[in-house]
């Protein structure tokens, strides 16, 4: 377990839960918990109480909320609590209890056991491939997105926050980044955010190794600075040695993990724009692919696809 976010789990974002898997990012903006009265529990970790009716239309019933004294009492949210998150019950769904964990702008929702001395940190999906989270979440302001990937005309709500772009357009958006390149220039490019330090990103490239070796395509890699509320700030450090690598020695280091040392000067404005790129075309997670296919739309994926096969054969010039 991490600090304050489990690894494995998949953290709320402002924006539709992710379907694969990925290292999901905080959110940008400032997040408030929905009402509660605090207490404070034995480790002097702030956990609040939701009301007793709390839950979205159409959750399961259960029991009434718990106490803050009971939240308090269960020692994997003490756990939890312990490192700075903040703690709030927002009910029960499918007989779990739902509480929200906050740690500065990084929020997870966790499903608390029925024992208390256990908790799965993620999205509830029903059968019908509803996502509960999403509506337990949206009465918190700043959880659920005013803004879609795609729209033809995106607007923002928040002001000093950077301008969205459609889908179609973010190809422009990826070339305009500092990236590293791997594999043979005449291949169709598949271009790749990630986190250095993230595994899942590291997965998706051991899994594209093969496709770039056989020339298939050409790797654009993206690096960010995503997951430093989840590894002690180490993302950023790692990212900013990435984008001052030169361009065909970029993913090598990585690869090889050749990330150490102190990043030169220019590192921090370059990785700062990448950050920007990202949050234009509303990246939810890493890794995030796009590409243009062979009739010139733009495909993207958001996390690990299911068939990267079919990814990789649906790439175009």
């Amino acid at each position: 377990m991490r600090t304050i976010i489990l690894t494995s789990a998949v953290a709320l974002i402002p924006s539709l839960a992710l379907g694969n898997p990925s290292c999901a990012v905080p959110p940008s903006g400032p997040i408030q918990a929905p009402p509660a009265v605090p207490i404070q529990a034995a480790d002097s970790a702030r956990v609040t109480a939701a009301p007793a009716n709390a839950g979205p239309p159409g959750a399961s019933p259960g029991p009434a909320a718990m106490t803050g004294e009971q939240l308090a009492a269960s020692p994997v949210l003490a756990r939890i609590a312990s490192h700075g998150a903040s703690l709030s019950e927002l009910g029960m769904a499918h007989g779990l209890r739902t509480v929200f964990a906050r740690s500065g702008n990084a929020f997870q929702v966790f499903y608390l056991a029925p024992d208390g001395q256990a908790a799965i940190g993620g999205v509830m999906w029903d059968a019908t491939g509803h996502d509960i989270t999403r509506d337990q979440v949206a009465p918190i302001p700043g959880t659920v997105p005013t803004v879609r990937i795609g729209d033809p005309r995106p607007t923002v709500a928040s002001a000093g926050a950077p301008n969205v772009v459609p889908t179609s357009s973010a190809l422009k958006v990826a070339e305009g980044t500092t990236y590293g390149t791997t594999g043979n220039p005449q291949a169709p490019r598949l271009w790749m955010f990630i986190d250095p330090m993230c595994a899942y990103s590291v997965r998706a490239m051991g899994a594209l190794k093969t496709y770039v070796a056989a020339g298939k395509i050409q790797l654009a890699v993206i690096p960010l600075s995503e997951l430093d509320y989840e590894d002690q700030g180490r993302s950023t450090p790692a990212a900013q040695i990435m984008v001052s690598k030169p361009g065909d020695q970029m993913v090598a280091a990585w690869t090889d993990q050749q990330l150490a040392g102190t990043p030169p000067q220019s590192a921090p404005t370059l990785l700062a724009a990448n950050m920007t790129a990202a949050a234009a075309i509303q990246l939810r997670g890493t890794p995030t692919f796009l590409w243009r296919r062979a009739d010139g739309s733009v495909g993207r994926a958001d996390g690990i696809p299911d068939d990267i096969g079919a990814m990789i054969a649906s790439v175009g010039h």
